[in-house]
């Protein structure tokens, strides 16, 4: 994909659009002009050396990098056509709207009840037996739910990893977001805990729009349906994974598919 595009119209079946958008840190400018679209129901995998620029524009999808100081935009970053950068947006909206996973787990000291239903507390008053189907139902969208359905209220803290992991997933899902960003979330697990949040990742493609950074060549091609990568903060290639991954269009791109730098 040309980043430099005279078309500033998102895709019809985009849920998140870039359009010359780039990010600065003070002075240096990390992310530059980056022009993409990420499809409905589709999972997008950002891919690139460290430092690349990859996870600061998934940080900016919601607005993560607005904790970060001396943080600026420019250009336009999109969620169904709405700018997310707007001065009226609603950023608490938003992060409702766009859940995210990092890199190492992170539950909160809570129950694994607890940790799930944190979110949806948030928004107000439910009934408990209403609290308990959102509970369940996001625990079992995660695949944890047989894990832990006789001991949801011990402590989150006492899971696994990888089961520290897929808590988290489920604690996005809880909230009913619409994308669900994951920031190399396999990184931290051993491989039979990275292959069962491979598999959950392909459960949940086509019921969220899901963007996943990783440096995992390998994982990239597994389950992602497009690839984004990323060099020197520049968005150098973007299109189907197999067509990335098989019949690249830059020499930039191949060389790092095949292991020459990175």
């Amino acid at each position: 994909m040309d980043n430099k595009t005279q078309d500033n119209t998102p895709q019809s079946n985009a849920v998140v659009s870039a359009r010359d958008f780039c990010v600065y840190y003070g002075t240096h400018k990390a992310v530059k002009n980056i022009n993409v679209d990420f499809a409905r129901g589709k999972v997008t995998a950002i891919i690139g050396p460290s430092g690349c620029g990859k996870s600061t524009f998934l940080r900016c999808i919601n607005r993560m990098n607005d904790l970060v100081d001396g943080c600026t935009t420019s250009g336009k970053l999109m969620l169904n056509g709405v700018d997310i950068y707007h001065k009226r947006l609603d950023v608490t909206e938003l992060r409702r709207r766009v859940g995210m996973v990092f890199q190492r787990p992170n539950p909160f000291p809570k129950s694994i009840y607890d940790n799930v239903a944190f979110g949806v507390r948030l928004k107000g008053r439910i009934a408990r037996s209403d609290l308990d189907e959102i509970v369940e139902k996001s625990l079992r969208g995660a695949a944890l739910w047989e894990e832990v359905k006789d001991r949801l209220s011990s402590s989150a803290l006492g899971l696994s990893g990888g089961q520290q992991q897929r808590l988290c997933i489920a604690r996005a899902l809880a909230i009913r977001p619409e994308v669900l960003l994951m920031d190399e979330p396999c990184s931290a697990l051993d491989p039979k805990s990275t292959a069962r949040i491979e598999d959950l990742i392909a459960e949940l493609s086509g019921k969220y729009t899901i963007a996943i950074v990783t440096h995992n060549m390998q994982q990239a091609s597994r389950v992602s349906d497009n690839t984004a990568f990323f060099y020197e903060g520049n968005l150098i290639e973007f299109g189907e994974t197999a067509k990335i991954f098989t019949n690249p269009k830059k020499q930039e791109t191949n060389d790092y598919i095949t292991g020459r730098f990175g």
